[in-house]
């Protein structure tokens, strides 16, 4: 088919990624080579190689010297560039990011609870993380590692890939609000006991069962990462 010459390389990228679905194409298989895609869709070579290019560039595909493109499994690295850009550049507010992590993070520490309690996962990692924590209140950096170690566990734990992607993708993001986090209470002349109490009522909510008193604790949490923060979410 011929495609239109307005936006040339992204109408092309479109039809590439249309070509990956209809041909059930998976991650690691090779798309045709740049011929074959230009005369398919009635371009020439330069389109399809800046098409090949924006589609390397968001994941979609990864693209070697000297080799044919293939499709790739896209992380949430894109959209977590996008989402650092914007706060820096002060198009979001820092604060809907609070929000928006008490709305995922509520959510995964409910499903948590619910797998848990059904028997289908278990906190055995997350316990040994928070462990880990408690050990490392005085190491800041190592401390805060492990504190999004906690977090993504629950994610795994959730086992929904919607919201493992959606945390990852703050994951630059996370990282600051930690730090900074960190520094508040250090600067309140607080220890780090209080954040490890928060984790271990998340945790004690999910190991019980308890969905409603997981999300419940980690609203409170999040209400006290604020506080540090000077954040009202």
């Amino acid at each position: 088919m011929a495609v239109r010459r307005t936006t040339l390389f992204d109408q092309v990228a479109s039809e590439i990624i249309t070509l990956i679905e209809e041909s059930d194409l998976k991650p690691g298989d090779e798309i045709p080579p740049e011929g074959e895609l230009a005369a398919r869709f009635g371009v020439n070579r330069l389109a399809v190689r800046e098409a090949i290019r924006a589609l390397a560039a968001r994941e979609i595909l990864v693209s070697s010297q000297g080799r044919r493109a293939r499709v790739n499994v896209p992380t949430a690295r894109v959209f977590g560039q996008i989402l650092g850009f914007r706060l820096r550049q002060q198009s979001l507010r820092f604060e809907d990011v609070l929000d928006a992590r008490g709305a995922v993070e509520g959510a995964m520490a409910s499903r948590a609870a619910v797998r848990v309690g059904a028997g289908a996962a278990s906190t055995d990692d997350a316990t040994a993380l928070l462990e880990k924590m408690e050990e490392a209140v005085d190491d800041r950096d190592r401390f805060v590692a492990l504190d999004l170690a906690f977090h993504h566990e629950i994610a795994r734990t959730a086992d929904n890939g919607i919201l493992e992607l959606v945390l990852e993708s703050l994951g630059d993001v996370l990282t600051e609000h930690r730090l900074a986090s960190y520094d508040g209470r250090s600067l309140h002349g607080e220890s780090q006991q209080d954040t490890i109490t928060a984790h271990r009522a998340i945790l004690d909510a999910i190991t019980a069962g308890d969905p409603e008193g997981a999300v419940a604790a980690m609203a409170a949490h999040l209400t006290e990462t604020g506080e540090d923060l000077e954040i009202t979410p």
